[in-house]
């Protein structure tokens, strides 16, 4: 089912300019959400305002959440903002040309033959690429797909995830990167439920959906761990990915336009701790890694995408575990979110594009407060005593 309603001017923002706004996508914590709705809220994000770090305006979506997740990456110019309720199953499209006025234009209930939606990019032609971690049940290990949409939410094709040559897999597509300039998309499989799957990276021919290849994670012989591939990102040749695993391993994606392509374990000099490495980030030659039971954020100098350098590690408290990072593409900045485990506080970085280094934006913060970062935990936004979850966030409105 496809709910409609009507179409905004596209914006006009010149996407080399800082953002002025930050557009949360936020949502109640599971079932303890007692109805409550998923919501976008707008915070100021013009480093020049008195009003630097407030949130602006809000706006619900007019229907029950369970689990506000995934967004796209960075906000379309003239077009939707396409967001998931993972639980729930619905995708929101958000029109937020009018930043302090934000409203829902569509709602797409479900997917023929799919269930759980979770991740988005943006074609050239404005269509929507989303991954569906879940078919209808009918094949075994029920793997998911891909399904392409119009700008407007209408739904053209569908994609199963399945391979031949992994009969019964559970493939659970995740994460999902474009390389438009040599006709292919990478998908990764990472379960939200507590299953093992497959580790598994997919390959596809963009300009009609072929599944091309799926390539086991390469792991030493005896190795019984689940290693979850969550992402993928665009290295700067625009010809490889880097994928990072839920246990924060590295594995470059190359020869993508090959008849073979390679997956390959990338060495770190030092192991990123913990597990939670989730929404990864390149900007430049630079790939940013939120790791959340480390408490950290870390950047890599990927010139040589076979030899990562780590050039920075920025600390949190134990109550932040980031799990988003997503970049303006107008300034330094960088928007890291927490994950469910964490409070829903929302914090600013500065990521030198020269060397790459990390710094906290510490003006960035609720009025009063000794700390970094604007909370969302909020009476207004509480329900049985549960803040909500602050999930994914990006940047809009250049001046």
């Amino acid at each position: 089912m496809l709910c409609l309603g009507c179409s905004t001017p596209g914006r006009s923002a010149s996407a080399h300019a800082p953002a002025r706004y930050l557009f949360v996508w936020a949502g109640p914590h599971g079932a303890d959400g007692a109805g409550a709705e998923d919501f976008v809220a707008v915070l100021d994000a013009d480093a020049k305002s008195p009003t630097y770090g407030r949130v602006l305006a809000t706006r619900a979506v007019g229907t029950a959440g369970a689990m506000a997740h995934h967004t796209e990456l960075a906000l379309p110019v003239g077009h939707p903002l396409f967001a998931s309720d993972y639980e729930t199953g619905q995708v929101f499209l958000l029109d937020v040309s009018a930043p302090l006025a934000p409203r829902v234009t569509a709602r797409i209930d479900q997917v023929p033959g799919y269930r759980r939606p979770h991740s988005f990019a943006r074609l050239p032609n404005g269509h929507v690429l989303a991954t569906l971690q879940y078919g209808d049940g009918a094949r075994p290990g029920d793997p998911g797909g891909l399904a392409e949409f119009d700008a407007a939410g209408r739904l053209l094709r569908t994609r199963s995830a399945a391979d031949a040559a992994f009969p019964g897999a559970r493939i659970r597509p995740n994460g999902v990167e474009l390389l438009p300039g040599i006709d292919r998309a990478v998908t990764t499989s990472m379960p939200m439920d507590d299953e093992r799957t497959a580790d598994v990276v997919q390959v596809w021919r963009l300009s009609d959906l072929r599944l091309l290849h799926t390539l086991a994670l390469p792991v030493a012989s005896g190795d019984t761990v689940t290693h979850m591939p969550y992402d993928a990102r665009t290295l700067p040749n625009g010809r490889s990915v880097m994928v990072n695993t839920y246990y924060c391993e590295l594995y470059r994606l190359a020869g993508l336009d090959d008849e073979r392509p390679r997956l390959e374990r990338v060495r770190l000099a030092r192991p990123i701790p913990g597990e939670g490495c989730a929404v990864t980030a390149v900007a430049g030659h630079f790939l940013i890694v939120p790791a959340a039971t480390a408490h950290e954020v870390v950047s890599f100098d990927v010139t040589d995408a076979a030899r990562p350098v780590e050039v920075s590690s920025l600390r949190v408290d134990s109550t932040f575990f980031p799990h988003w990072v997503g970049v303006d593409p107008g300034s330094d900045r960088l928007v890291i979110n927490s994950s469910e485990l964490g409070e829903p506080r929302v914090l600013l970085a500065r990521l030198d594009r020269a060397t790459g280094r990390l710094s906290w934006d510490a003006r960035f913060r609720d009025a009063g407060s000794g700390r970094a970062g604007v909370s969302l935990d909020r009476e207004v936004w509480r329900r049985a005593g549960r803040a909500p979850i602050a999930h994914a966030a990006v940047f809009g409105g250049g001046r």
